[in-house]
């Protein structure tokens, strides 16, 4: 991703955000020098786009991460509600990117199954000791 595609994004969210704090230029050129490079190299400037678009179309945005940490959410996988850049880009970007034009939530997780396990006899808590 280029510098100028990351201000120009960033600067345009946070401009119709409505709780968001406006950023100066050096605000966002430091917030980009600051990010890894690994993760500069792996979102290119169409992904960028698409995750302030998605974040336009999100009903309820998170507001508990930074911005910018927030955008990148839209195209890494997530932990715990925040991109986990480790995890690498979700498996299904290209296919989200393809249909940019609606809002793709997070898929909930399946219900947990518990297994039931037949009871365990001990004998020192049934007393026969």
């Amino acid at each position: 991703m280029k510098s100028e595609t990351f201000r120009l994004g960033l600067k345009a969210v946070a401009s119709v955000t409505p709780y968001a704090k406006k950023l100066s230029d050096d605000e966002i050129a430091f917030l980009f020098m600051t990010m890894p490079t690994a993760i500069k190299r792996a979102v290119t400037d169409e992904m960028w786009v698409y995750a302030c678009s998605q974040y336009r179309m999100d009903p309820s945005p998170s507001k508990d991460l930074p911005l910018d940490q927030l955008l990148l959410s839209y195209v890494y996988r997530r932990r715990d509600a925040r991109p986990a850049f480790d995890w690498g880009l979700k498996a299904d970007l290209n296919q989200r990117m393809l249909n940019g034009d609606r809002f793709h939530a997070e898929a909930a997780l399946p219900p947990l199954q518990l297994q039931q396990l037949p009871p365990v006899s001990n004998p020192a808590l049934e007393g026969l000791f």
